[in-house]
């Protein structure tokens, strides 16, 4: 029986070891510069790039939290330096966005998740790896190729401008092509569209909105606080129908 186990042992041992391995797949993660911004990038205490570039692409790392350390030329050989952690879930591409303005603190921002598994082809659109709104085009900053591009995220003061400028037109068909224009390419925060949406008139181009913007909002996971700008419970409903829809 001792000799039987002691046979048995190693090839348990190896099985679980085997387990862990396909549970622990590497995933892979980009990191751009927000306008073209360079930098420089350690992750967990080892260096990644030699000398400041705009964009960095990372492969055969293992899902879970990891320490990045980002160095930000400023000129005159001076920098910024910035620690963050970031984490990359198992079976997705984590795509960030590294934002330095003037006035605020360097942040990282997570643009989107795509998974690993092989693109789905639609009729007419070519491949991408996930269903999406508006008659099958992608959300900004993705390409035909299924690989996604972060796009800008608009700053809060420049939300703010967009409204401004929104508020100053009469009717919801105007606002609404300013709004369309302005997000084409870009990202903004669920509260941001929250406001945006609540700035129109009539419930029906809230609820078109709403639609429209979940594409183009940084931070689903927030979604919900658009609900707040949606007046009757019907169009909340109608909203959340889409959104399961689409995900």
């Amino acid at each position: 029986m001792y000799g039987s186990m002691k046979r048995i042992l190693p090839l348990l041992i190896g099985c679980l070891l085997l387990l862990g391995t396909v549970h622990a797949a590497p995933v892979t993660a980009s990191i751009s510069g927000e306008r073209g911004l360079a930098f420089r990038l350690s992750l967990n205490g080892q260096p990644v790039s030699r000398g400041a570039r705009p964009q960095i692409y990372l492969d055969q790392l293992r899902p879970g939290y990891h320490w990045a350390d980002f160095y930000i030329p400023v000129g005159r050989g001076r920098g910024v330096n910035y620690r963050t952690q970031i984490f990359l879930a198992d079976g997705f591409e984590t795509n960030f966005v590294l934002i330095a303005r003037l006035g605020f603190p360097p942040s990282l921002r997570t643009v989107s998740t795509v998974p690993l598994a092989p693109p789905v082809v639609y009729p007419n659109h070519g491949p991408y790896p996930t269903p999406y709104p508006n008659n099958g085009y992608p959300a900004p900053g993705h390409q035909n190729h299924g690989y996604p591009v972060p796009a800008y995220q608009l700053a809060p003061v420049e939300v703010d401008n967009l409204l401004q400028a929104i508020q100053r037109r009469p009717f919801d068909d105007a606002r609404m092509a300013i709004m369309r224009d302005a997000l084409h390419e870009s990202f903004i925060e669920s509260e941001d569209a929250r406001r945006l949406i609540k700035s129109l008139s009539f419930d029906e181009n809230r609820i078109e909105t709403a639609k429209y913007l979940y594409s183009r909002v940084a931070d689903r996971q927030n979604f919900y606080q658009v609900y707040d700008a949606l007046v009757f419970n019907s169009s909340i409903r109608e909203v959340q129908e889409y959104v399961q829809s689409v995900r």
